[in-house]
């Protein structure tokens, strides 16, 4: 059963509240920027667990290169678990939803440390451990008596060479939201809009799949415990996605999530590990081959783009390969594919009537295709040249957020938008056959999972579309 903390009677920092903001204005501000961290964290964590792998790896460390990039990947699925909780909770307060993503502004309030799509490197997995550490490791640093301490240190000192002012761990933030969703004077109980619980994201639509093994009992109802290979951490994702219709079931998701990111062996008795733990055993790991020969990862771009920056015409992460940018544009391009059904979603009905076509379950479809399409494209990307006649550095996936996410007004528009994006893969991956890209079958594939994905739009944006009377 999972810890929960106690908080008691603690309140909102009165001191973070901008004068001219309601407390209710305040709460969806906090979670605004709840859940670009949670987007920012898992693009940046997804990038990296990309970058691993490769011939450079000697083959007596690629198992354990491996389990690195599985236990990565595992963080990046639970930590879209917790975008979608957040954004839950947005929805049961009557405030709009956020899938954005901003290059966050440091020095801001509660942003951990510097936006950068890196591949991993102690480095970077420094920040990453930091971010998610729990108040009991900085404790433990202050004081010195832990056995990890000297560790946590090191850790520390690495992450915030990166960081010019003062990083912050993710648990601060999500403290001072369940401290602000609890002080019942400031946030008035008839915020809570209990009749959204119908229209937000539940772990049956988005988890499946990525929930614990059923957990042994005896005859006497003790668990069991695992042995053999089972007995190690599990690389495998939890995603948990609480939909929300009160305070008290706000709090417990909100505690449960930052839980999952930073609460040491959070889930007693079970077989899982925090987002710390997991970052936290790999630092130990790769730090013992720190000064070798050979590199976990791969050498990709430090924020790789597509977009040329007059400004910064010598701008290292220009993919100026053209064959190699093709590809990272038709990855932003379902990159923003996947935002915009998730976003469709939260406006389409959960119950239907058993003659209608469900077509929110039909979206989601599509993002979950989204999420597989990205997959594959940024495996290729990362053996992609970023400059050509250039064998040392390579592409890599952009993750480059598109100018808006905010879907029209109509039903008609946000389906047609649909089918015009679907209509751009299309033409991109036309002029990649054109080129002789390799990956023919996947180009070959998608194009014919595109064709029918239209078709089906297409006949929405048809019925959706006013009957026009005839002349009289």
């Amino acid at each position: 059963m999972m810890r929960y903390r106690i908080y008691g009677d603690r309140r909102a920092s009165p001191e973070k509240k901008r004068p001219e903001m309601t407390w209710r204005d305040h709460l969806a501000m906090l979670l605004h920027i709840g859940a670009e961290i949670e987007h920012s964290l898992m693009v940046q964590y997804l990038y990296a667990a990309y970058s691993l792998g490769g011939e450079q790896v000697p083959p007596e460390h690629r198992a354990m290169v491996s389990r690195w990039q599985a236990h990565i990947l595992a963080v990046a699925k639970e930590e879209m678990g917790h975008l979608l909780t957040v954004q839950n909770v947005l929805t049961l307060i009557g405030a709009p939803i956020n899938l954005d993503r901003q290059d966050l502004p440091w020095d801001a309030p509660f942003y951990p440390f510097p936006f950068q799509l890196e591949r991993l490197t102690l480095d970077s997995l420094a920040c990453y451990v930091y971010a998610e550490m729990p108040a009991e490791g900085h404790t433990a640093i202050a004081d010195g008596k832990h056995p990890r301490a000297a560790f946590l240190q090191r850790i520390t000192k690495r992450a915030t060479r990166r960081i010019v002012g003062v990083p912050h761990r993710v648990g601060e933030l999500y403290d001072e939201i369940i401290g602000l969703i609890g002080d019942t004077d400031r946030i008035h109980e008839s915020l809570f809009l209990e009749h959204t619980y119908a229209s937000q994201a539940a772990t049956d639509d988005w988890g499946r799949g990525y929930q614990p093994d059923p957990r042994l009992v005896d005859a006497g109802g003790t668990l069991v415990k695992p042995s053999g290979k089972q007995a190690g951490p599990s690389p495998e994702a939890h995603v948990m996605i609480d939909r929300v219709a009160t305070r008290r079931q706000a709090i417990d998701a909100l505690t449960a999530l930052s839980l999952q990111g930073e609460a040491p062996e959070f889930l007693d008795g079970n077989n899982e590990l925090s987002h710390f733990d997991r970052f936290f055993e790999i630092y130990e790991q790769l730090e013992k081959f720190e000064g070798a020969d050979w590199q976990p990862s791969r050498p990709v771009a430090v924020n790789p783009t597509t977009l040329k920056d007059a400004d910064h015409p010598h701008h290292g992460g220009y993919i100026s390969a053209k064959h190699s940018r093709e590809w990272a544009s038709l990855f932003n391009l379902r990159y923003r594919m996947l935002l915009r059904y998730l976003a469709h979603t939260f406006r389409l009905a959960r119950v239907v009537r058993p003659d209608s076509p469900n077509l929110r379950a039909m979206v989601m479809h599509r993002v979950f295709g989204e999420m597989y399409n990205l997959k594959t494209l940024a495996g290729i990307l990362v053996r992609l040249p970023l400059r050509d006649g250039h064998k040392g550095e390579l592409a890599g996936p952009p993750f480059e957020m598109p100018y808006t996410l905010h879907l029209p007004a109509s039903e008609l528009e946000v389906w047609s938008s649909h089918s015009d994006l679907v209509g751009s893969s299309q033409r991109i991956c036309i002029t990649l056959l054109k080129s002789g890209a390799g990956e023919r079958d996947y180009l070959a594939a998608l194009l014919d999972l595109d064709h029918q994905a239209r078709s089906w739009i297409d006949g929405i944006v048809k019925g959706l579309r006013p009957t026009e009377r005839p002349a009289a």
